[in-house]
């Protein structure tokens, strides 16, 4: 039961090759993406002053709970949806797959859909051609064969392509902030956006990443360094760029980057920043390829890692000639009702029920003790349903509040009420 039968059991020491550095790397690469500033952009209404604490706190908050939820990989060397098992049962990760599946061809595919978007507004200026369908096979074809090179690869080209992205955004920044750029910033009007609302924005991007962490965060060389890196990693870039998207918001009255740097930027910097949008969003979108094959793998073992990287990098690209944009912040809000009920489940079980205890060879084992009933943890499922449920009545009904911490707390709470008296009961019995 080794790594190289199959990607969906635990990694071995001699593949674990990601330091804090190249964990950092490839988490902040997630981070430099056209989707968090345009999220960003939204948080206009607060203003700048709040919006920006808003932001810091936001980040924080998603990361923290994003990179607890790979602590699992680090420790155990297993994926997200294997790690899910140990509260869920094995065919309680199925259901999940399915779920994280769909949600990451949906990520992929708007993506791939920027980016070509992003390509082509750039030969447009520096060459007065278009051609967006050739830009989305290109986009779709680079981000494929990038989840197909697994960790070293990953390595090499994260240290390349996102100390690239940095020095690029540092400029768009300078650009940003120069001349009366910050005197703009700061004499916006704020008080149109609920402070809760805007941190819940904040957060639910970073926190977004937890179904994908273990996939990851299973190949850092220490716990502390994968956990540092995830967290260090997409927390603080992901702040950064909702703070670049704030401002260009605040200063220029536009919520779409394309826009803004096609038509306002100018043409050197509208080329860097395009050219940034272009790399960020395959830096970003290899990730839900590669992560999106474990699902598949999880359900389906016998399929070898590269052919679940081809396969749905395929169908991303597909379905990337379909129009994202304007479902994208509804679609965040679908993934935080029920990906943060979920998360907030495997968290509590594997920290405070499990203690961080999991048998790793029971989580492969249909007849060991993470079978649960048929397959399924009734009590795992009933508090994510319930919680999801608590997600859209906070939602809907207090349209003034965020509903993301709200359902992660009630989720977590009513997870460790229904088993930790269960839990004790068992240990009770078994000791008569």
């Amino acid at each position: 039961m080794s790594y190289d039968e199959s990607a969906i059991y635990p990694v071995e020491p001699r593949h674990r090759v990601l330091s804090f550095l190249d964990m950092a790397l490839i988490w902040a690469g997630s981070a430099i993406a056209v989707n968090v500033w345009y999220s960003g952009s939204y948080l206009a209404p607060v203003g700048w002053m709040q919006g920006l604490l808003l932001i810091v706190a936001g980040s924080a908050v998603g990361s923290a709970i994003f990179a607890a939820a790979g602590v699992i990989g680090a420790e155990k060397g297993i994926p997200s949806m294997v790690s899910i098992r140990g509260s869920f049962g094995i065919r309680g990760s199925y259901l999940m797959s399915v779920l994280n599946y769909v949600t990451l061809i949906g990520w992929t595919a708007w993506m791939i859909y920027i980016n070509a978007s992003a390509a082509d507004l750039l030969c447009k200026m520096l060459f007065g051609v278009t051609g967006f369908p050739l830009w989305i096979m290109i986009g779709g074809a680079a981000c494929t064969l990038l989840a197909l090179f697994r960790a070293e690869g990953w390595k090499w080209f994260t240290r390349v392509s996102v100390t690239l992205l940095v020095l690029i955004a540092l400029a768009m920044n300078i650009a940003v902030f120069s001349g009366g750029g910050l005197d703009a910033i700061s004499s916006s009007p704020a008080g149109g956006m609920p402070p809760s609302i805007a941190f819940d924005l904040a957060l639910i991007i970073p926190l977004s990443w937890a179904p994908l962490a273990a996939d990851y965060m299973r190949f850092g060389k220490s716990v502390i360094g994968s956990f540092a890196g995830a967290f260090i990693g997409q927390g603080a870039v992901n702040a950064w760029f909702f703070v670049t998207g704030l401002a260009c918001a605040l200063v220029f009255g536009l919520t779409d980057p394309t826009v803004y740097v096609a038509e306002i930027g100018g043409a050197a910097f509208g080329t860097f920043a395009l050219l940034a949008i272009w790399l960020g969003t395959i830096t970003t979108t290899f990730l839900d390829i590669y992560s999106a094959n474990m699902s598949l793998v999880n359900i389906f073992p016998k399929v070898k890692e590269w052919q679940g990287s081809l396969l749905t990098g395929i169908a991303g690209t597909a379905i990337a000639f379909i129009p994202w944009m304007d479902a994208f912040v509804a679609f965040l809000y679908v993934i935080g009702a029920v990906f943060v009920p979920m998360f907030a489940v495997v968290i509590a079980d594997y920290f405070v029920v499990s203690k961080r205890g999991y048998d790793v060879e029971a989580l492969y084992n249909p007849k060991g003790r993470y079978w649960h009933w048929r397959g399924l943890s009734v009590t795992a499922v009933a508090s994510w349903a319930a919680g999801t449920g608590f997600y859209f009545y906070v939602q809907s009904c207090h349209p003034g509040v965020g509903a993301t911490m709200p359902a992660f707390a009630f989720t977590f709470i009513l997870y460790l009420l229904l088993k930790i008296p269960k839990k004790l009961l068992e240990r009770a019995w078994a000791r008569n």
